[in-house]
């Protein structure tokens, strides 16, 4: 829940200049968080053109108007739409489908899953099974079970939750799955056991002005 503040507390800091531009801590924070999640992947390679900044605001405003009815963003969001974009969302589509289909398709996962808290407490005993050589998704089960206010108390990260399951379950396999979990999931959740590092961005965009910081797990 402490995570969940902080990142609500930085977008209130910075709602007088949501319309005006994106926050430039923020823009820093999603090419830094972003670059360390794609390392050893193909987008590794891919140079940022300051494209994807810009598209992944648009998307996540209009997701959350679409969501919530206002555009008052969170970081959580920024994060997840600017890593969508990294691959590709134009026309404003999620994985090649139109953002209005899978938010309803978000929402009625929730809805089939027992709501916000029925779902962070299904996606994380899935995880728990996953056969992971690196122990990453047995790790992140446990670790996200301790506090299931984190995704599910919000109404904008729960839907983020839900998106997130939906993007995992569209991979091949279940270590897949788990990887593209953890990739997103760590957005809302603020740390995360990436293959064999434990990565904590809750002070990524703490500071106005400052640098963002990605941490080692403590």
């Amino acid at each position: 829940m402490k995570f969940l503040i902080v990142f609500m507390l930085v977008t209130f800091a910075a709602t007088s200049r949501v319309f005006a531009q994106i926050p430039a801590e923020w823009q820093s924070a999603a090419q830094a968080v972003i670059a360390d999640l794609e390392r050893d992947t193909p987008l590794a390679a891919k140079p940022w053109t300051g494209a994807e900044l810009t598209q992944g605001w648009n998307l996540a405003r209009a997701w959350r108007k679409h969501n919530n009815g206002n555009v008052e963003i969170i970081l959580a969001e920024y994060l997840t739409f600017v890593a969508l974009c990294r691959q590709g969302c134009a026309g404003n589509t999620i994985e090649g489908k139109g953002y209005v289909a899978v938010a309803e398709q978000a929402k009625a996962y929730k809805v089939q899953n027992g709501e916000a808290y029925g779902l962070a407490k299904n996606v994380h005993a899935w995880l728990a099974t996953v056969p992971d050589p690196t122990g990453a998704a047995a790790k992140n089960a446990a670790m996200w079970n301790k506090d299931l206010d984190v995704p599910s108390a919000d109404f904008a990260t729960s839907n983020l939750y839900a998106l997130y399951w939906l993007l995992a379950q569209a991979r091949p396999t279940p270590i897949e799955q788990a990887n593209t979990f953890a990739r997103f999931a760590i957005f809302v959740q603020g740390k995360a056991w990436i293959g064999p590092r434990c990565l904590d961005i809750t002070q990524v965009a703490l500071v106005i002005g400052a640098p963002p910081r990605i941490e080692v797990c403590k």
